[in-house]
């Protein structure tokens, strides 16, 4: 998978989550641990040779 599309995989569901805090759809500590969780599951879960790779 290009690293473009695996970008936006990860980036959609942040963006989301930070609409969802702004318009008070998600409880701000619910929202603020889904925004500190996501890129760490992002990194966890990258293949290595994806990152040798650039």
């Amino acid at each position: 998978m290009p690293p473009i599309f695996r970008a936006l995989l990860w980036a959609i569901p942040s963006f989301a989550v930070a609409l969802g805090w702004i318009a008070d759809l998600i409880p701000a500590p619910l929202a603020s641990t889904l925004i500190l969780v996501l890129p760490i599951a992002m990194l966890a879960t990258t293949p290595r040779a994806a990152c040798r790779k650039a």
